[in-house]
């Protein structure tokens, strides 16, 4: 658990810096954009989407940026990375959040609100879960005063693996919302205002 809050407190300062950033260069993220403006909202209203090519887009940057995550965590930059991570992902939320709502208010956030769900609920714990695995495994690899011999790392690879292996399924199940289930939700959102 201690892991995950150091994470949370990386999350958190992303976030404000994120709206502290987004606050300094508000006017060059929203200048010649028309950032969910009337014809950006008819676009999302009568686009048509192609579940299976979007979802096989997010399946491999979803699980591409997991398998670097997890690829770094076995070496001595792993909880570099994890902690880099936790960082950017509050960053964007925070440049996102104040973008939005200086473009249009509290409808920009309902707008997110819709277009984060439902895969947020399945993204947020996998990542949460993702981060704290890279870095418990870099520590017990690198920083830890302890050798466990062979027989150690082979029950260690096998664990992460499995670990991983779930993680990864789950971040899965998150793209397949996010390409089949949140397209509808965002235009009945959408069609609302």
């Amino acid at each position: 658990m201690k892991l995950v809050n150091k994470q949370l407190i990386l999350f958190i300062i992303g976030i404000c810096g994120g709206i502290l950033l987004a606050g300094l260069i508000k006017s060059e993220l929203l200048s010649g954009t028309e950032l969910l403006g009337e014809n950006a909202l008819l676009q999302v209203r009568y686009a048509e989407i192609r579940s299976k090519s979007l979802f096989l887009r997010l399946l491999g940057q979803r699980l591409g940026e997991a398998l670097l995550l997890i690829l770094l965590s076995t070496t001595f930059l792993g909880m570099a990375a994890a902690w880099f991570y936790a960082f950017r992902f509050g960053l964007s939320l925070g440049m996102l959040l104040v973008t939005l709502f200086a473009a249009q208010g509290i409808k920009g956030l309902l707008l997110l609100a819709a277009g984060l769900l439902p895969q947020m609920l399945v993204y947020v714990p996998v990542w949460a879960l993702l981060l704290a695995l890279a870095e418990r495994t870099c520590r017990r690899l690198y920083y830890l005063n302890g050798y466990e011999g062979l027989g150690g790392l082979k029950r260690m690879g096998i664990h992460l693996s499995a670990q991983a292996g779930l993680l990864l399924f789950a971040l899965a199940v998150g793209c397949w919302l996010e390409a089949y289930v949140n397209p509808y939700l965002l235009r009945l959102a959408v069609k609302i205002f």
